[in-house]
């Protein structure tokens, strides 16, 4: 199974009045990851926009375990969970970047439709043999 590792740290704007990370933020972190993930088969989220695949979100996961502060510098690790022809769900862990634990602060998923432009869905693994190959190579 691949792993990617993308790097954030915490802005003041992303925190709250009581100094921790607004909850809110988790899942614009779980897209950059996302983007970041894509990119390891030579892919980006524009080319496949322009190939005609969109990936709308269907489900989105967060689980808050330790909050993250103000000038934090954390990890997010993203890998496939799950993918079929229809659907693909990542799966992301958030933990301080110089924790030799890596303890988890926060876990989630997003759950995310195979579609054309349109916003129809779409057999993957039919329309995009190829890609979907090289997507659920990551999988494993």
């Amino acid at each position: 199974m691949t792993v990617t590792k993308s790097q954030v740290c915490v802005r003041y704007a992303e925190t709250d009045q009581m100094g921790v990370v607004h909850h809110a933020v988790y899942p614009v972190w779980f897209e950059l990851a996302r983007t970041d993930f894509i990119k390891t088969i030579g892919m980006t989220y524009s080319k496949m926009e322009e190939m005609g695949i969109l990936m709308p979100v269907a489900e989105l996961t967060c689980r808050y375990r330790i909050p993250a502060r103000y000038e934090d510098e954390l990890t997010v690790e993203t890998y496939i969970q799950r993918i079929t022809p229809a659907r693909i769900v990542f799966g992301y862990r958030i933990y301080k970047t110089d924790d030799p634990e890596q303890t988890v602060m926060v876990e989630g998923t997003s759950t995310h439709a195979w579609a054309d432009a349109n916003l129809h869905p779409m057999n993957m693994k039919k329309a995009y043999p190829s890609l979907y190959g090289q997507i659920a190579e990551l999988a494993q």
